[in-house]
């Protein structure tokens, strides 16, 4: 009886130790996929790539305009609900404090191109700034200032180039009221940032 039970417990603990074994990639793939994190594997790939770091109001133009490009790109958020709707639509996506060095390090900053950082939050972007600046000197870093007083502020958080959403609309705008060509303002107004 003894030995009929011990054979008992020991196949049903084999069965649950080979059950494990099979189902854990599964698992995580789905807790990976639920969480908007990319598998080790995806991230071994990044390579010659553009990180967005956080995500606001200009997240989904910014990454339709580099799929459009077609350059490779990632981006790290630390919003799940936002990480969860572009794991949806594939995109390589991250969730972690973009501002963290961890996530950055994980998504080779090391080897990407460029940085873009365009949030709702100008403190939150100037902190992601500092943290990529500071493990890649040299890379290229652009962001959009929420407010445009924060425009400075970016530029001497270490960001190459600042843009004003509002600002460039408000000339746009008024330059279209007048009859004018958006685009040639767009054009001059990218021209002088560029200068400063």
């Amino acid at each position: 009886r003894m030995f009929g039970i011990s054979v008992l417990v020991i196949n049903v603990a084999a069965f649950a130790v080979a059950l494990g074994v099979l189902l854990t990639p599964a698992i995580e793939a789905q807790l990976s996929k639920a969480l908007g994190k990319m598998t080790e594997r995806q991230l071994d790939l990044l390579e010659n790539h553009v990180l967005v770091l956080g995500f606001g109001d200009l997240t989904e133009p910014i990454l339709e305009e580099l799929a459009e490009r077609g350059v490779s790109f990632a981006v790290i958020t630390e919003d799940e609900r936002s990480a969860r709707l572009l794991d949806e639509e594939e995109v390589p996506t991250l969730t972690a404090d973009p501002s963290d060095v961890t996530p950055l390090e994980r998504a080779h900053i090391e080897a990407a191109r460029a940085v873009v950082v365009a949030t709702n939050d100008d403190a939150k972007d100037a902190l992601a700034i500092l943290t990529a600046r500071q493990l890649n000197p040299s890379i290229r870093i652009v962001a959009a200032a929420t407010q445009r007083e924060n425009v400075d502020k970016l530029r001497r958080a270490g960001a190459d180039h600042v843009v004003s959403p509002s600002t460039l609309g408000g000339h746009l705008l008024v330059d279209s009221a007048f009859g004018g060509d958006g685009e040639e303002v767009a054009d001059e107004i990218m021209g002088e940032e560029d200068e400063a």
